[in-house]
């Protein structure tokens, strides 16, 4: 049994905007808080999001197993202020895990009180539970970087975090087995891959 997870802003109302480098945008209020997670004896602060689907859809489990399909109804987010990239749990109607999704942006900044921003870059990572690991939207990200809407040193970072997620999976399938759910806080579920990167 785990610990009940403690938000540190609980009762604040925080918000969150999403900017696109050809200049669109969206913004929603976030469902959860800040929180501390001690990773090799440092604290990182991260902002949790859930939300529920509009509309379920279709998806597939993928674990060592087989496959399952499942309606993907719910999702949770992960914000970080010192990395480059959050992250998304989808989940299915009876709570399993489907994948996770890295979604590469500029780290997380409060630009006024209990309001955050961040800007997408395009590059996302789709892993699956049995840590096969697929890179998407490359082609719309090279188009970002060749038009220069993408800042080449924010691009260095983006590259340098989808190579440390991707190392990082790969060491723990070798060390643990085809299965990246088994390695989470035990507190607030968040996987030991992303936690390490």
């Amino acid at each position: 049994m785990t610990a009940k997870p403690h938000f540190d802003t609980f009762g604040t109302r925080l918000y969150y905007r999403k900017e696109k480098l050809r200049g669109a945008s969206w913004e929603y209020e976030i469902n959860g808080g800040w929180f501390t997670v001690s990773v090799d004896g440092v604290e990182r602060r991260i902002l949790r999001h859930g939300f529920r689907f509009f509309r379920p859809r279709e998806a597939t489990i993928v674990t060592a197993a087989g496959q399952d399909i499942v309606q993907r109804r719910f999702a949770e987010q992960w914000f970080f202020p010192d990395r480059w990239f959050s992250l998304l749990r989808f989940v299915a109607d009876d709570n399993r895990t489907i994948g996770y999704y890295v979604n590469f942006s500029k780290p997380l900044e409060e630009i006024r009180s209990n309001y955050y921003a961040d800007i997408d870059l395009e590059l996302d990572l789709w892993i699956d539970l049995n840590g096969t690991v697929t890179e998407l939207d490359r082609d719309e990200y090279e188009a970002e970087l060749e038009s220069g809407r993408l800042d080449p040193v924010w691009s260095a970072h983006v590259e340098d975090a989808a190579r440390q997620i991707q190392q990082t999976v790969h060491e723990l399938v070798a060390k643990y087995g085809p299965d990246i759910e088994q390695r989470k806080d035990p507190v607030y579920g968040i996987p030991e891959f992303i936690l390490l990167t």
